[in-house]
């Protein structure tokens, strides 16, 4: 088992018109939503992220049916997580996010209705927060790699 590599965690939840952005602390025990980005939009902000806050992995939310079989939604998560790893210098994970927005809906409470922008940031807090406390537990990096 290879050591766990220094830097902060990024987290995203891709959708075809939002995508929400979490980052990690830099002992990786927080999790805390970022921004709200467009798919167009998001190597420019990832780009900004990832050189001034020494992130050095970026989980992808891979969004799967409850059976575990993968549709449009996961294709479109699987290229942008090819991207991202194409374009910069950190690993890219993707990680299994079933039930993460209901859960950081139903965890969040907020006192009116949330918007939109507000669900897929905290949609990717909850994936950050699963992936850092897989890291703690296992030692070793959450999900699967992209190559």
């Amino acid at each position: 088992m290879s050591p766990l590599p220094e830097g902060r965690r990024l987290a995203i939840d891709v959708g075809t018109v939002r995508v929400g952005i979490a980052i990690s602390d830099p002992a990786l025990i927080i999790a805390s939503p970022v921004s709200t980005s467009s798919p167009d939009e998001l190597l420019a902000e990832l780009r900004t992220l990832i050189s001034t806050e020494n992130v050095s992995v970026v989980y992808v939310g891979l969004p799967l049916h409850l059976s575990g079989h993968e549709g449009s939604s996961a294709e479109i998560a699987k290229a942008t997580a090819s991207e991202i790893a194409d374009t910069f210098p950190v690993q890219v994970r993707l990680l299994d996010e079933r039930l993460t927005t209901t859960s950081a809906l139903r965890d969040s409470r907020p006192s009116k209705k949330p918007t939109k922008e507000y669900v897929d940031q905290i949609a990717a807090v909850a994936l950050l927060e699963f992936a850092l406390q897989s890291e703690r537990n296992r030692g070793e990096l959450a999900g699967i790699s992209v190559s």
